[in-house]
């Protein structure tokens, strides 16, 4: 009985062929779009996970603007750890 409903679905696809390649086309872009997705988030999230306290890291961004261009750089002055450091 299941190899009749293999063949008959077969059949099927093979006299589709069109709709059967958008179908597949979808779901293998929307497969690729979700592991591309979960690579990325993952790869973000393992960041500064090594130290012992990751709840009380922060990072100093400093802002700058030239010709009317907003910059966000993590290159800050020298004296700042002694700003923060208190």
């Amino acid at each position: 009985m299941l190899s009749l409903s293999i063949k008959q679905i077969l059949r099927n696809l093979w006299r589709n062929k069109s709709f059967t390649f958008i179908n597949l086309l979808g779901l293998s872009l929307g497969i690729a779009a979700v592991v591309v997705l979960f690579l990325i988030s993952t790869y973000e999230s393992g960041f500064d996970q090594f130290h012992s306290e990751t709840d009380n890291l922060y990072r100093v961004v400093s802002k700058t603007e030239r010709n009317d261009q907003l910059n966000f750089d993590a290159h800050v002055p020298y004296p700042t750890k002694q700003i923060l450091a208190g």
